[in-house]
C-alpha cells in the first residue's frame, strides 16, 4: 500500500527559523496572507514578493509555512515536487529585506474530496455554514464552507483512493499532505524546515 505523509512545520529541528510575513504583488502592495487561498489556482494579482517578519528574526529554511500556512519554498524543491507528478502553481518571488531570490510561492492544485478517514480519528467537526469571508477578493477555492471540517484531530486519509496523487490538500480540511514517494525525494535532498506525520 502506497504510504502518505502529513507535512508539517519542524519546530525541534528549527527553533530558530525565520518567520513570513504577507506577500506582496507586482504593483508593492500588500496582500493579505489571510485572503489567499489555502489552494490553488490562485487567481488574484500577481505575487512577487514576501517579506520578511524582522520581529523574529531566524534562519532561512528550504520549506517555509508563512503566516496562515500559505508555503514558501526554495526553487530546487519546487522542481523536486513536478518531477514526482505534482500539481502546483508556482510564483517565483524574492523576500524581504535583502531581496533574496530562489524561492517561490504555490499553491497546491490536487484538492480531492473525500480522502479523509473519519472513523480513525479522534475526534472531528463540521462547519455548520459558509462563512462570508469566503466573498472576499482574493478567494477562489473557498476555506469555509458548509461541508468542511472545523477541526480533526488525528487525521488519516484512505490510501487507496490517494493513489496517483503526490502533493494536495483534502477540500475537507487543508492539511498538506505528501507521497511517500516525494518525502523520500524531500530526505534524500535534505530539504529543511518540515517534519512528516505518517498518515495512510
Amino acid at each position: 500500500m502506497k504510504e502518505f505523509f502529513a507535512v508539517q512545520y519542524d519546530a525541534d529541528a528549527h527553533p530558530d527559523r525565520w518567520h513570513l510575513d504577507d506577500p506582496i504583488d507586482a504593483s508593492g502592495n500588500i496582500l493579505d496572507a489571510n485572503l489567499l487561498p489555502k489552494m490553488g489556482p490562485y487567481i488574484g494579482p500577481s505575487i512577487a514578493a514576501v517579506q520578511i517578519d524582522t520581529r523574529y528574526p531566524g534562519r532561512a529554511l528550504d520549506f517555509s509555512f508563512g503566516y496562515f500556512n500559505f508555503l514558501v519554498v526554495r526553487t530546487f524543491v519546487a522542481d523536486l515536487i513536478e518531477q514526482h507528478g505534482g500539481h502546483i502553481q508556482r510564483f517565483p518571488v524574492v523576500l524581504k529585506p535583502g531581496d533574496q531570490s530562489g524561492y517561490e510561492l504555490i499553491f497546491t492544485l490536487d484538492a480531492p474530496k473525500g480522502l479523509i478517514d473519519l472513523d480513525r480519528a479522534d475526534e472531528y467537526q463540521f462547519h455548520e455554514t459558509t462563512d462570508p469571508v469566503c466573498d472576499m477578493r482574493y478567494m477562489n477555492i473557498a476555506p469555509r464552507q458548509k461541508g468542511m471540517l472545523y477541526k480533526v484531530y488525528d487525521l488519516y486519509i484512505d490510501a487507496e483512493r490517494a493513489k496517483g496523487l503526490t502533493i494536495f490538500r483534502p477540500w475537507e480540511y487543508a492539511s498538506l499532505i505528501i507521497s511517500g514517494d516525494l518525502k523520500r525525494a524531500f530526505e534524500a535532498a535534505e530539504v529543511t524546515g518540515i517534519s512528516y506525520r505518517l498518515v495512510s
